[in-house]
């Protein structure tokens, strides 16, 4: 397997395409690094402000004329978190590095009356949401960490950002390099010579799937920790003892989705770059494996790397501005591979409220994303073993 594996590299990078995925996770580290910058250093308080207060207020006069109850969960989330944002510019022109501690206080008190009024009817209006804020600042008192302002430019606000490009291009990066890593040996003919081998078909297959998953992962992995070490040399690294709030389950209350309360807990900013690299690896094994599925079925190259784009880009484009006329769609968007490629949101578990589904979890998603990476490459080894190939 090892010596299959090393040839299938040795195949690839004297292919054309593996330069063009390098170039594309160059133009997005360029363009998230520069643009991430540039916004950070940009932005000002007071205007930030003015804008946030005038869209929320927009989206408040929106929500009262609504009826339907999904939509208006969607616009508190929005609002939810624009009041979050508010708050933290506000409290970037109210801070001061000497009595930082005091104001942490000030906001938990306020926070916890806030919490005892919360009607728990609503996203924004949630124990569990004010409660997420207490156990973050009560974290930063008990460990003497200064909280981040929204103003501070460092590796981590940059590595978010730029995390949010290379998300979206991620799958595109995976088909350009593994879209026709089958279909190419039945276009250039080479797949009766391989097959006449005495190596096992089964062996053929999961070569070409480890070497897509190594170069993928190899490529957009090295491409994050460069971003980190040089923007942590530039601007300085985070310390990763900082906290970050994990793991929220959610509940249906008439038909809004609203956290429940004492879920959410912490776990600090080291413990969850670790685990969102890990689930990436996983998140890139499922891209991988239905791109070799896809690649056994077809002949063509171009019709490999179409039916790649298309299963996960196309569906999901089409799918979900249908999910937001009719509500019954949202259940689709649950089981399409494009709504969990986010690894930090399976983390915190945003997707629950993203796609209005309360049952989401964690652990859901990703037994979807095994599904995705289990289930094609089984049928992928089933149907190159039972494929007529020398006829």
């Amino acid at each position: 397997m090892l010596a299959l594996v090393n040839n299938e590299l040795i195949k690839l990078f004297y292919r054309k395409k593996i330069f063009i995925a390098i170039l594309i996770i160059i133009a997005s580290a360029i363009v998230g690094v520069w643009g991430s910058i540039a916004y950070i250093k940009s932005v000002q308080p007071e205007e930030e402000i003015r804008s946030l207060q005038k869209t929320i207020s927009q989206l408040q006069k929106e929500k009262s004329k609504i009826k339907d109850e999904v939509k208006k969960q969607k616009i508190d989330m929005q609002i939810y978190q624009l009041e979050q944002q508010l708050a933290q510019w506000k409290s970037v022109l109210e801070s001061d590095s000497n009595n930082w501690r005091e104001n942490l206080k000030k906001e938990i008190k306020e926070l916890k009356i806030k919490m005892n009024q919360a009607l728990d009817l609503s996203f924004s209006d949630s124990k569990e949401n004010y409660r997420k804020e207490i156990i973050e600042n009560e974290y930063y008192l008990s460990h003497n960490l200064k909280p981040l302002k929204r103003t501070d430019l460092n590796n981590f606000s940059v590595m978010i950002l730029f995390l949010g490009m290379i998300i979206f291009m991620m799958p595109l990066i995976v088909f350009v390099i593994s879209s026709d890593i089958m279909s190419n040996e039945f276009s250039q003919k080479t797949i009766r010579i391989l097959a006449s081998q005495p190596i096992p078909r089964n062996s053929i297959v999961l070569s070409k799937f480890l070497t897509a998953l190594i170069v993928s992962e190899g490529l957009i992995l090295i491409s994050e920790v460069l971003v980190y070490i040089v923007t942590g040399i530039i601007y300085g690294f985070t310390n990763l003892k900082y906290p970050t709030v994990i793991g929220t389950i959610y509940k249906e209350v008439g038909e809004a989705v609203v956290p429940v309360y004492g879920s959410s807990y912490i776990i600090t900013l080291g413990k969850f770059l670790i685990l969102a690299l890990l689930l990436q690896t996983l998140i890139i094994a499922a891209c991988c494996a239905l791109s070799v599925f896809i690649s056994t079925l077809c002949k063509s190259n171009s019709l490999a790397n179409i039916l790649s784009f298309i299963v996960v880009y196309g569906i999901y484009f089409l799918v979900s501005p249908i999910s937001q006329v009719v509500p019954a769609f949202k259940y689709l968007n649950m089981i399409l591979l494009y709504s969990y490629l986010d690894p930090t949101k399976i983390i915190t578990n945003d997707i629950s409220v993203e796609l209005s589904i309360s049952f989401i979890s964690p652990w859901f998603s990703i037994l979807v994303i095994v599904v995705y990476l289990t289930i094609p490459i089984a049928t992928a080894l089933l149907n190159f073993k039972n494929k007529d190939i020398l006829a």
